[in-house]
């Protein structure tokens, strides 16, 4: 299993142990045996109450988490399972969310890297009109940067547009608060567009409008970490035949992970496989013909770069496992360097991080919509649906290094691969930015020709 960089982790013995106990406990669940699933739980408890160590808590999570698929099956356990929406408060959600972002040097990183290329696009625009559809990762503090980048540039700023889809209406308020605040001191015209919802529950056929974008504005659309919420399919053949073959070679795969000896890095070369979509969800095409249709200069991405969509639980289980024992490593790094934010730390692992785990882990078809892929399956996606994908600039790969060396953590590493950048913790992806516009050819058709469209025209 993953190594943490930072080597406070206790009797290293013990650290080897907790993999294969891990691996033992998945293969006991998917049988379906309680007796052995509890004699493996008891030693995933017995191995994580050495030390306070990131590791140890991934662990509890995930141990959780299994204890969870072994219920899901019972009849009447699983409507008994609360989920985690009816018991965490919206106001402490919100502030794990906001903490995620301030704690994490990869969500700055992907800011600082999208506003630049954000500026770039718009270089010599007057109207602009940014549409933020990460939802729940959005950030006041990304947008007050590039407003203050827009009063800095040569020939003065443009005038701007933000639209903010998000669930929160307290949290819109004061982002708007904060946002006009911000452009009335900089002399910017500013405009503040909010829209409640999520990104999977808006309306594709009518975005124009829900999105409020005028015709003659350039548009940019910066979309964080959510769009693998439109990857959801019902893929759930728990009772086909083809479900118990799947079934039999989770187990197997997973007891022979088990009874292997693995060095502490080993398991990070396990054959990643990508998901078995052999043509884009619906939901996620539809979406994106939508985006198409906006005719946008750029539409910046930034996702978790995983396999978590894979068909089989010992794929996801594995995979899961080693990314999310990076990431962990990663913010008790944050935290070491700065004690006074170990509650905000152990917030975003309990409430953000560990209710993704449970979604990878416990849910199937409909009800997983953790669906993180890699950068290979997002270029995919994107190609199919006739979108190109546009080079970040030497700056933009550069100004997010910079940010990301900022926080001074050796573990911290970016690469390019194909024009995109990956930020990873040691050898270990966790999140790729890319850029992307509508195809010259493609039907949506080109901007200039949007331009001199009629007023009255409406489409």
């Amino acid at each position: 299993m993953y190594m943490p960089l930072m080597q406070d982790q206790g009797p290293a013995d013990h650290l080897a142990q907790l993999g294969p106990v891990l691996y033992t406990c998945a293969a006991h669940v998917t049988e379906g045996s309680f007796e052995k699933t509890d004699i493996s739980l008891s030693q995933i408890k017995s191995l994580t109450s050495i030390v306070d160590g990131p590791l140890q808590r991934l662990s509890l999570i995930i141990a959780d988490s299994l204890a969870r698929r072994l219920l899901c099956p019972v009849q009447g356990f699983s409507g008994a399972l609360i989920h985690p929406s009816d018991y965490f408060e919206q106001p402490i959600l919100q502030t794990a969310r906001c903490n995620l972002a301030n704690l994490s040097p990869y969500i700055s990183t992907g800011f600082a890297t999208i506003n630049r290329a954000i500026l770039e696009a718009m270089e010599n625009e007057k109207v602009v009109h940014i549409v933020d559809l990460s939802c729940s990762t959005s950030h006041p503090r990304q947008w007050i940067k590039l407003l203050r980048e827009f009063h800095g540039r040569q020939g003065g700023p443009p005038e701007v547009r933000l639209t903010v889809v998000h669930d929160n209406n307290g949290f819109m308020a004061d982002m708007r608060s904060l946002l006009s605040k911000e452009a009335d001191m900089l002399k910017i015209p500013f405009q503040f567009n909010p829209v409640i919802g999520r990104l999977e529950t808006l309306d594709f056929n009518n975005l124009r409008n829900t999105l409020n974008i005028k015709y003659g504005e350039a548009v940019a659309i910066s979309c964080s970490l959510q769009m693998h919420r439109l990857l959801v399919v019902d893929d759930n053949m728990s009772c086909s035949g083809i479900g118990q073959l799947q079934k039999m070679a989770n187990i197997a795969q997973l007891k022979k992970m088990a009874s292997s000896v693995y060095s502490p890095t080993s398991t990070l070369n396990y054959p990643q496989t990508p998901s078995p979509q052999c043509q884009t969800p619906k939901l996620l095409a539809s979406f994106l013909n939508a985006i198409r249709a906006l005719k946008p200069n750029i539409m910046l991405v930034m996702e978790q770069d995983a396999n978590h969509n894979a068909l089989l639980f010992c794929d996801r289980f594995v995979e899961a496992l080693n990314y999310y024992a990076a990431l962990f490593d990663s913010l008790h790094a944050v935290a070491g360097a700065n004690p006074q934010r170990a509650d905000e730390r152990a917030r975003v692992e309990r409430m953000i991080l560990g209710e993704e785990i449970k979604n990878i882990l416990v849910c199937e078809g409909v009800h997983r919509h953790e669906r993180h892929e890699r950068l290979s399956q997002w270029a995919m996606h994107m190609n199919r649906s006739g979108f190109d994908r546009v080079p970040l600039s030497f700056r933009a790969i550069w100004e997010g290094n910079q940010k990301l060396m900022s926080f001074g953590l050796n573990g911290c590493q970016n690469k390019v691969e194909n024009d995109c950048l990956l930020l990873c913790w040691g050898s270990t992806h966790l999140y790729s930015i890319s850029a992307w516009r509508p195809h010259k050819g493609s039907s949506s058709g080109s901007r200039e020709h949007m331009l001199v469209q009629p007023q009255h025209q409406i489409i």
